[in-house]
């Protein structure tokens, strides 16, 4: 019975971290980056800092800013504010030489932390599911319950 037990709990933790390393997770930020270039494609002149005229190519890396820097410095607890500084120099540096390159203070700024923003709320979308499903695994393994 513990041979079974313990295969099983193998096979859920395997699929629990699917998701977390390796090309599964290379594929999950590649899904997560179409999908969300998919939304911002989509929503950007809905936004109230669209400037009439602008296409989605003067936002796209001021969202990418956004959504990476939530990643990077965001996760260790910092907020859109504690990091914009960051979040400038990154912006700037990669756009660095595009003379249409969207300035920071023009609206970059915004894009990017709406970005950062919608980021936030899909983590933890995805913290809170991931939690539901640890403890609702969590509950059959205390009662002791086998396959």
């Amino acid at each position: 019975m513990a041979n079974q037990q313990s295969g099983n709990e193998g096979m859920n933790q395997g699929q629990q971290n699917q998701g977390k390393g390796g090309s599964a997770n290379q594929g999950t930020q590649a899904q997560g980056s179409q999908d969300s270039q998919q939304h911002w494609q989509q929503q950007f002149k809905n936004e109230p800092y669209y400037q009439q005229g602008r296409q989605f190519e003067d936002y796209q890396q001021a969202y990418q800013t956004g959504e990476q820097g939530r990643q990077q410095y965001g996760s260790g607890g910092q907020s859109f504010s504690q990091s914009e500084t960051q979040l400038r120099g990154d912006y700037e540096n990669n756009t660095k030489g595009q003379q249409n390159a969207l300035k920071w203070d023009d609206g970059a700024n915004k894009a990017c932390e709406a970005a950062w923003n919608r980021a936030g709320s899909q983590s933890s979308d995805r913290d809170m599911q991931s939690k539901g499903a640890s403890s609702q695994e969590n509950r059959g393994e205390s009662t002791g319950r086998t396959s």
